[in-house]
């Protein structure tokens, strides 16, 4: 009832706002009378033909394949009021905001968009960050420190494209935009809604990317930039830096083109977590529950613990186009982009666990209460959240360090060829696609020898605060080595692609052109590696009570092994934990004195995966223009038909032999997609638009391998495993969207919209316990959910305001808010009851807040990014919740440009300027923190250059 009620009242309000709208519509003197039809132009432009924008077309200027893109329905010839022009100075800001404004206005589907106000001008250094700009989209950080996840209307379902054409990073079927300077980009469009000629894959809809091509600027082009970036955390000045060379040639045999840019981004970062494990009951040191003196059960965090990531990463990128037109009609071209990402980095753990293992001194309690939820002798007994508590025994106190070095990259050529006459139009394009990810990881684990006191101070700050007493963990001679952990991962995806896609337009009449296109595609994917864990030193490592000396760490390693860790506002005074250098450097020495083979550890079956996936796709849809009551109204009618024929080749797991046996698998299935937009215009600047689509979203390919992988347990946890599901089946989803648009002033715009997704069989990750061979396991899969729903609001607005007076006239704003709320049917954990739950990832309240101005050479953006509280996962079943449930940092940034003069601008830049901070928890309210994550701080100064 309650979704049904968010879309009436949106829809009453729209109602109301398209009626109000007609009044002033009319009295301003424009006709009621519909106007006559004009003769559509071919549906691809030409690279290098100059747009109505502005006399420069490389500000923000978008050109699109209509004929890949669908968008070839008729439109009519905007009205251009001069007066208002005249008073209007077109700056680079305003460029790119009426850019995408544009293309808002004139697409089929519901698109948003940000555009380079000019040749590496993107704000922000990633893809991934720019893209937080965008109404609907919402990002959230990974424990290295940077943008890692992309969602849109609060699903990450989405399938990206660079320049028209399906692009993937490793054994994804998404790309990483984290991995691409935003210097390359000249911008980003983000398809909600989609139509037949749009490649499926994605229920949330599409991400295009764009990059530059020789023939989108009208002679030669030389760009460079070069930025310092100083973050708070890490300490370190690192640079970022591209050029732009581009040119074209006019000759007997046509129009030449040639363009290559490169650009990097490095970082030093160091990322701190507090965190708290999951909740527990209070437990003396026999293991029995404690009550409370009113005879309650009481909770506590099962261990305490920090986790810094300190690390450097490099992601160059080169791309480069080359365009050839021998005549107006007809354009032959090749592309591509390489791009790489280096990670190095270590991530140091620090934790205690003495909750039933060592002497409970004292504890308050909080008057949070709720029944036990862990299935068990006190399932359903009040139990309430302790608010401190201290112990003092031999529990396990240990550090780990864990060296991580990652490299990967993406690779991406193509090339194709359009034509078109008076009537009709054809595009084809021939792609290959490569992109890899392999990590090696090393981990030592050394503990403190006991007896330790624990003190547990509570959860001010909404964060686990803690401390050893005495500080032992800083005296090199309290440690003592335990497990040898060591792990590798290679993945691999490809691709070879062909597209066919033309339209044919019509003279005349209620449908204005065809639309139609095929596709082939097959795409690889594998992946190997292997686990090795918890090999002991030499003679075994005894126990926090009575340690073996031989392995002391001093008597095994140097001095140099230490490294210190700082403190951080939720752990006073810092760790020691092995040097990264060290691990790294001397790696084969460490493995041969535990004993164990040199170099990388034979492959693991449960990692191994083969998939080969062969699809083909065809579409046809019209375009249409028609009248309705006297206005303009046109639109979109088609259909998408796709065939996917998959064949795995993995392992499937006995747990009762502990077996791996060889699995091949071939699927195959079809699918059937129509869609139906319509987009009625009350005048020029005031259209309504409607579409409806089915759509689908494939299983990832990590997903699909049945196997599973095992991480046996240690003295401090129990074992992890992961698995996948060979039959998956795709999500499906049917989807209305419903929006008004008012394009009421030159780059500006205000506009309302509503959107439903009926989602069947979402794909979500759920944690649980299993028994394997006699240890405990806790084993994350993904489970098909059942029938579930999507439903929110979009208010958009953006302006600057002309109308003021003197310097005011240079002030903008942007303003977008979405509002999100769904829910689906799904087992409460693996093998549990069926409950109606809410979505991962889903912010119910997301918006953006940005402040412009741009007048006498400055350009200043300050802007606010906010999402609500949302699930990130489910986890196995514990006292509290199964959720667990994420408050993210939301941010302040601020970007100042002054231009010296033409030719070179000036940047200063600061992100997170109040210090927001991400905090995690375990299921609702604020009693059961599960981490603190430190948000960095950065400050860029930068300069631009072009000719």
């Amino acid at each position: 009832m309650k979704r049904n009620t968010v879309i009436t009242c949106t829809m009453t309000l729209l109602a109301a706002a398209i009626a109000s709208s007609l009044v002033p519509a009319f009295a301003d003197g424009t006709s009621a009378t519909p106007q006559p039809t004009t003769t559509n132009p071919p549906a691809t432009q030409p690279a290098n033909q100059p747009t109505a924008q502005t006399a420069d077309s490389t500000k923000g200027t978008q050109t699109t394949n209509t004929a890949a893109t669908g968008d070839g329905a008729q439109k009519k010839p905007k009205k251009v009021d001069a007066s208002t022009l005249s008073t209007v100075v077109v700056t680079p800001l305003r460029s790119s905001l009426g850019s995408a404004a544009e293309m808002k206005q004139d697409s089929q589907n519901i698109v948003d968009s940000i555009v380079s106000e000019d040749i590496g001008k993107l704000p922000d250094n990633s893809v991934a960050d720019a893209m937080q700009r965008i109404t609907g989209v919402q990002i959230a950080q990974g424990f290295q420190g940077e943008t890692d996840t992309v969602v849109v209307r609060g699903l990450p379902n989405v399938v990206t494209t660079l320049n028209d054409r399906e692009i993937f990073s490793s054994t994804g079927r998404q790309f990483a935009f984290q991995d691409l300077p935003a210097t390359a980009v000249k911008g980003v469009q983000v398809y909600k809604t989609s139509d037949a000629s749009l490649p499926d894959g994605g229920i949330a809809g599409l991400v295009n990317m764009q990059l530059y091509r020789p023939l989108d600027f009208q002679g030669p082009e030389v760009a460079a930039t070069i930025t310092g970036t100083n973050s708070a955390e890490a300490a370190r000045t690192d640079g970022n830096a591209s050029l732009l060379l581009s040119d074209r040639w006019h000759t007997d045999a046509g129009d030449f083109g040639a363009l290559i840019n490169a650009s990097i981004n490095t970082q030093h970062y160091d990322y701190k977590t507090v965190w708290g494990d999951f909740p527990n009951l209070l437990q003396n040191a026999g293991g029995t529950p404690v009550r409370s003196p009113n005879g309650n059960l009481v909770e506590v965090p099962n261990q305490f613990g920090a986790d810094y990531n300190i690390g450097y990463r490099r992601r160059p990128e080169v791309n480069y186009a080359l365009q050839w037109k021998p005549n107006n009609q007809t354009e032959i071209y090749a592309e591509g982009l390489f791009d790489y990402d280096y990670d190095s980095y270590n991530q140091p753990f620090f934790f205690d666990g003495p909750n039933g293992t060592s002497k409970l001194n004292s504890y308050t309690v909080g008057n949070n209460c709720y029944a036990d939820a862990l299935p068990g002798a006190y399932y359903g007994q009040r139990v309430c959240d302790a608010t401190s508590a201290s112990w003092t025994g031999n529990g396990y106190a240990a550090t780990s360090t864990q060296t991580h070095q990652e490299h990967g990259h993406d690779l991406q050529n193509s090339i194709g060829a359009k034509w078109h006459n008076d009537v009709l139009s054809l595009s084809t394009d021939l792609s290959d696609t490569a992109s890899s990810f392999e990590e090696n990881t090393l981990i030592v684990d050394t503990f403190l020898k006991g007896p330790l006191t624990t003190v547990w101070t509570g959860t001010g700050g909404n964060q686990q605060n803690w401390s050893i007493a005495g500080s032992p963990q800083n005296n090199p001679n309290n440690y003592y080595l335990n497990g040898l952990f060591q792990t590798w991962d290679d993945e691999r995806g490809s691709e070879l692609a062909w597209r066919a896609d033309g339209v044919y337009t019509f003279d005349s009449g209620f449908f204005q052109n065809l639309q139609f296109g095929v596709r082939a595609a097959d795409h690889k994917s594998s992946a190997d590696g292997s686990v090795q864990n918890s090999i002991p030193p030499p003679g075994g490592s005894g126990n926090t009570a009575d340690p073996n000396p031989a392995n002391q760490v001093l008597a095994r390693f140097p001095s140099s092994y230490f490294c210190a860790m700082p403190s951080s506002p939720a752990l006073a005074g810092g760790w020691l934990t092995g040097c990264y250098n060290y691990l790294v450097g001397n790696a084969n020495a460490i493995r041969s004195l535990y004993g164990t083979n040199l170099g990388l550890a034979p492959i693991d079956p449960g990692r191994y995966f083969n998939i080969d996936e062969k699809t083909y796709a065809a579409y046809l849809q019209t375009a249409y223009a028609t009248t309705l009551f006297g206005l303009p109204l046109d639109g979109l009618i088609g259909a998408r038909v796709e065939q996917v024929h998959r064949d795995l080749d993995a392992y499937s797991f006995n747990a009762d032999t502990g077996l791996y046996t060889p699995l091949q698998l071939s699927t195959h299935a079809p699918v059937y997609l129509p869609n139906i937009s319509a987009v009625l215009h009350f005048t020029d600047n005031l259209q309504a638009r409607f579409n409806a689509a089915k759509t689908v979203t494939y299983p990832d390919f990590g997903d699909l391998n049945p196997s599973i992988s095992l991480n046996p347990g240690t003295i401090n946890r129990a074992g992890a495993g992961t698995s996948g599901n060979a039959y998956l089946n795709p999500i499906r989803s049917t989807n209305y969207d419903l929006s008004l648009e008012w394009y009421f002033a030159p780059s500006s715009y205000a506009s309302a919209g509503a959107f439903y997704r009926n989602i069947n069989g979402y794909i979500q990750s759920y944690q649980t316990n299993e028994v394997i061979d006699g240890q405990l396991y806790q084993i994350v899969s993904p489970q098909s959910a059942g029938s579930g729903y999507l439903e929110g609001i979009e208010l958009a607005y953006q302006q600057f305001f002309d109308f003021l007076p003197g310097i005011w006239n240079g002030l903008g704003t942007q303003l977008n808010f979405t509002y999100i709320n769904g829910s689906t049917k799904s087992p409460e954990y693996i093998g549990g009851p069926m409950v109606s739950a809410p979505l991962q990832n889903v912010s119910k309240d997301n918006y953006n807040a940005v402040l412009m101005y741009e007048k006498y050479n400055w350009s200043v953006r300050l802007a606010y990014n906010f999402r609500s509280r949302y699930i990130d996962g489910f986890n196995a079943q514990n006292v509290a919740s199964v959720n667990d449930e994420i408050v993210p940092a939301n941010q302040v940034d601020l970007s100042i440009g002054y231009n010296l003069n033409s030719h070179s601008t000036l940047v200063l830049q600061a992100t997170n300027l109040l210090g927001a901070d991400l905090h995690e928890y375990w299921g609702d309210g604020t009693t059961r923190p599960r981490d603190i994550r430190f948000q960095d701080r950065t400050i860029s100064l930068g300069f631009r250059f072009k000719l």
